[in-house]
């Protein structure tokens, strides 16, 4: 089952992802003389990747509250994470995600299921946060409100002229053969950048699609997680993940 939205694995693998598009935009507005009601005009402002940061290494996941120091390289205008929970597939054993002290809000519709009885079963969810975020190094913290099992997190920073959101979702859940998929961010005349999570069932993180780059990866041995983000920004519809 595949779930598209605009707002913006049988020897298969099982593998379960949410892919995101991120972008900003600037909004003003002033009345217009032979225009009324006034109306807001909107100007877009590119949209860049920044960081990234990993929850822990090694081969084993976290069994409780977890957190760890983010550290941008440049001032954050949006901060993604992406939360991989083995036997989780409904994904509710997450009760919430911070950064520096600020709630990040779970993206709508940003919960991927895998509901394989095993530990191949689990969820990715995304959570993001595009305005008030603090400057310079911070401390991540993904609070378990349930149980984890091997839960792992990884933090993207992304850069812009202005406060960012997401504009589009794409999940692959169940038992899928993951591509590369394509988010539209509408070509609104400035480049947006677009991010994959992806919970693998299997025991390698797959080599990141041509137009990707794999930006973090945990490796159980027998499953493993992992994140990729567009190699190069731009606008329209593009691709992104494995």
């Amino acid at each position: 089952m595949r779930r598209d939205m605009r707002i913006r694995k049988s020897i298969l693998l099982e593998r379960t992802a949410v892919i995101i598009l991120v972008t900003s935009w600037i909004f003003s507005g002033f009345p217009q003389i032979f225009n009324f009601p006034p109306k807001v005009e909107k100007a877009f402002a590119a949209t860049a990747f920044d960081a990234v940061s990993e929850s822990n290494a090694g081969t084993t996941g976290a069994s409780v509250t977890f957190s760890w120091t983010h550290s941008p390289v440049s001032t954050p205008r949006g901060v993604l994470i992406f939360v991989f929970n083995r036997n989780d597939p409904s994904g509710d054993d997450t009760s919430g995600v911070t950064y520096g002290g600020v709630n990040v809000p779970l993206v709508t519709g940003g919960v991927a299921r895998d509901t394989t009885a095993s530990t191949e079963g689990g969820s990715t969810q995304a959570y993001f946060l595009g305005s008030g975020i603090p400057t310079g190094n911070q401390t991540v913290q993904v609070s378990e409100g349930g149980t984890f099992t091997n839960a792992y997190a990884i933090a993207i920073t992304v850069t812009a002229a202005a406060d960012t959101t997401y504009a589009g979702v794409v999940l692959e859940q169940e038992n899928q053969a993951l591509t590369e998929q394509a988010v539209d961010d509408g070509s609104p005349g400035t480049n947006s950048v677009r991010f994959a999570g992806v919970l693998h069932g299997g025991n390698d993180d797959g080599p990141a699609g041509s137009n990707s780059t794999s930006i973090g990866n945990i490796d159980f041995g027998a499953f493993n997680d992992s994140a990729y983000r567009e190699t190069t920004a731009g606008s329209g519809s593009r691709v992104v993940g494995v």
